[in-house]
């Protein structure tokens, strides 16, 4: 019985993260769809990086006709 009960109580905190973590998640993501850039917003002023990891501002596009591609490795 008392080793029931630790494996319950285990189970808990081992659970208990990852429902933190979705509901951080689904938050951020509600969040975003309600302030989502629309067609024609102008692209915010940050620092971004090419392919061969050289850093520059977004508003040295401005200006100039240019296609982004965003990606994530992993």
């Amino acid at each position: 019985m008392r080793f029931a009960s630790l494996l319950v109580l285990v189970m808990a905190f081992v659970a208990w993260p990852a429902d933190i973590q979705a509901q951080r998640m689904q938050e951020r993501e509600e969040e975003f769809l309600k302030s989502k850039p629309l067609v024609d917003d102008p692209l915010p002023d940050v620092t971004v990086y090419s392919s061969d990891g050289m850093a520059f501002k977004t508003a040295d596009l401005r200006g100039h006709y240019t296609v982004l591609t965003f990606g994530c490795l992993t």
